[in-house]
């Protein structure tokens, strides 16, 4: 593939999103690269603010696209699933789904997630007004969102819902809830498990990086060790580029400071080949010089910030806190202070150095410093042990975790993606395959086909085809 179709690629399955820090700077990047000008108009639908509401519940508008090219009178009709982050129309034009819409003669369809990109149901994200802010919201806005299309357009046929990332869970939790609308459902590297500590997350980006990670481990130690001593801190502020000298005595900060640093590291894994920088020039950065780790990790942040055009790095935590606290719908943290009151209420992935078998990448990320976000995002709310527990609790119960009870679900996902962890990885039962690709990352299956593309992953978009054919007709 060509650089500027990475860059589309890439940005058509991301959001603020299933990662952290480090994985959205490099995201930012590639997204500032896309042209995503929109291929038809946006379109607004009368939603509900709250449905479960039985006195009555105010209406906002939500903002949609439709592409009726394809549809031939009597054929299906698929749904492209909004997720964490604004959505995207470039998708009406392409990708696994636009074939086979062309194929099927399927009329299609987007829908933004509610809080998300210019679907705003509230004034403004002041505390009060988060608690609309729901996967179980969501999945009401498509169900009425769909029964409404379907009356104005005349769709006689069960729809067919598509979506990567988060909209890929949402996408089976369709099917599982709405089984008479639904005819099938395709789940790209959807998590479905609600878990707070995702230590699994990093032990599959270990495990991606095999080649390098021994002295990726010692590099962390050495820092680790430095960011102890006092003397050290104008250094490694030197070192590793920071735009404020590190304040080792910050915990905050040096928490901060590091999780940056991994989460750079994650994102490469995350979407390998989806990036100028890939695994292999990882380890290759970071085997150059076996008797310096710690200058081999500096020479890949240096890398990956060249990649990103920055100058210096914003580690502290006062300034990712100006974004988790950021209430405006235009202000610079669209999208993390959403996705953020999402994963303290419902979904927990936080993603730990708290690894079993061996801690690879230190031991300063643990659950404690995740859990501040929530508190320090959201003071209005009680954050106790227990509301923790509770809401993921709540969530598995509701969908089901692991084993959903579904069919006509496809569950797609990426041996290098470290979100794979989460999901369903082996056939649920004959009508709920799962489709687990070699070597492959995040939502690679939902692209066209590619000729650098593996024939691992040429197989199983065909096999996502030949899924969906057989369902709807």
């Amino acid at each position: 593939l060509g650089l500027r179709m990475k860059f589309l690629i890439l940005a058509l399955c991301i959001g603020s999103s299933l990662a952290f820090r480090g994985v959205k700077k490099l995201e930012d990047k590639l997204l500032s690269e896309v042209d995503t000008k929109a291929p038809s108009d946006e379109l607004w639908y009368s939603q509900l603010l709250d449905h479960f509401d039985i006195a009555g519940s105010p209406k906002w508008n939500q903002r949609y696209w439709k592409n009726l090219d394809y549809y031939k009178p009597g054929g299906p009709a698929f749904i492209m699933i909004g997720g964490e982050a604004e959505a995207n129309p470039k998708w009406m034009t392409l990708g696994l789904w636009h074939d086979l819409a062309q194929k099927q003669g399927a009329a299609m369809f987007l829908l933004e997630h509610r809080y998300y990109g210019k679907s705003h149901p509230v004034e403004d994200m002041a505390d009060i007004n988060m608690k609309f802010l729901s996967s179980r919201q969501a999945l009401e806005d498509l169900a009425t969102f769909i029964t409404a299309m379907s009356d104005e357009h005349e769709i006689t046929r069960p729809w067919v819902s598509f979506g990567g990332s988060y909209p890929g869970s949402l996408s089976a939790w369709l099917r599982l809830k709405y089984p008479h609308l639904m005819a099938a459902a395709v789940s790209s590297s959807g998590p479905l498990f609600a878990k707070m500590d995702f230590y699994e997350y990093l032990g599959v980006v270990r495990d991606a990086t095999s080649e390098c990670i021994d002295v990726f481990s010692d590099a962390i130690r050495e820092l680790e060790v430095l960011l102890q001593a006092e003397e050290n801190w104008a250094m490694i502020s030197e070192k590793f580029h920071l735009c404020n000298q590190l304040d080792g005595y910050n915990q905050l900060d040096v928490k901060s400071f590091m999780e940056y640093m991994i989460d750079n590291l994650a994102g490469i894994v995350q979407y390998n080949g989806r990036f100028p920088i890939t695994i292999d020039d990882v380890c290759g950065i970071m085997n150059s010089n076996s008797e310096n780790p710690l200058d081999n990790f500096a020479s890949l942040n240096e890398a990956i910030m060249d990649m990103n055009g920055e100058e210096c790095i914003e580690h502290e935590f006062s300034s990712f806190l100006n974004q988790l606290t950021d209430t405006s719908f235009n202000g610079v943290g669209v999208g993390w202070r959403q996705w953020t009151w999402q994963t303290c209420t419902e979904f927990g992935w936080y993603q730990t150095t708290n690894q079993p078998e061996e801690q690879v990448f230190g031991s300063l990320l643990d659950l404690g410093f995740f859990k501040g976000w929530c508190a320090s995002a959201f003071p209005e709310y009680n954050w106790e042990d227990d509301k923790f527990s509770n809401e993921m609790s709540n969530t598995n119960t509701e969908y089901g975790g692991f084993i959903p009870n579904v069919e006509n679900v496809v569950f797609v996902h990426g041996s290098v993606d470290p979100w794979h962890a989460m999901g369903v990885l082996e056939d649920l039962n004959e009508n709920a395959p799962a489709i687990y690709i070699p070597g492959t990352s995040h939502c690679a299956d939902m692209y066209n086909d590619s000729a650098d593309d593996p024939e691992e992953l040429l197989d199983a978009r065909q096999m996502i085809k030949q899924l969906i054919t057989g369902w709807i007709n």
